[in-house]
């Protein structure tokens, strides 16, 4: 895998994000939920933008992002809650921002590429769509490190489908006909 020309052009890139179960890296250095916001800035620098001014309670959960590494960030009593890393190029209604994608990452020792339909990477994998969680607007991966670590996949699912309007009975996945990932949202599983 290291010898292929596209991980080659994936390690020249500016911003690496390497996803793989419990093991979260950007260029090669380790983060995880629940790191404080100055550990976030030790990985990641300090050029965050604050969405919303937090109010006088320092525990309301608040977003930060950095369009040009396609990151947006919940923190939450001053610990990294939730991480949206962008695939593809999205415009942010609030705040007003168009966020760049991230050319490619790993995802599970497999580069996702922004052309990627997910079928594609599922195959380059080596892996089913038996082994992760789907439902209408993408897919999940799950892992159990200190708690149960999800990523969810953005990326909408269709399905088969007769009749029309509100008569209309839903069938299996096209798995066949799946779409590009828009982006990944990292954090655990509160109901455990």
């Amino acid at each position: 895998m290291n010898d292929t020309l596209e991980y080659q052009k994936f390690m020249t890139q500016e911003h690496r994000f390497e996803l793989n179960g419990c093991n979260l890296k950007y260029n090669g250095k380790p983060f995880e939920l629940g790191m404080s916001v100055q550990q976030l800035e030790e990985v990641f620098g300090e050029n965050w933008v604050k969405e919303k001014e937090t109010s006088e309670n320092e525990n309301e959960p608040y977003f930060v992002y950095n369009k040009q590494k396609g990151m947006e960030i919940v923190i939450e009593k001053n610990k990294v809650r939730d991480i949206y890393i962008f695939i593809q190029d999205t415009y942010l209604e609030y705040p007003n921002i168009q966020m760049e994608g991230n050319t490619t990452i790993m995802l599970n020792n497999t580069l996702l590429n922004q052309t990627d339909k997910m079928h594609e990477y599922i195959k380059r994998a080596d892996t089913t769509f038996d082994e992760i969680g789907i439902k209408s607007s993408g897919y999940t991966f799950r892992y159990s490190c200190n708690n149960e670590l999800i990523y969810f996949l953005d990326s909408p699912v269709s399905y088969h489908r007769k009749g029309g309007g509100h008569l209309y009975i839903s069938g299996a996945w096209k798995l066949e006909e799946t779409n590009e990932v828009k982006s990944i949202h990292i954090y655990y599983d509160e109901k455990i």
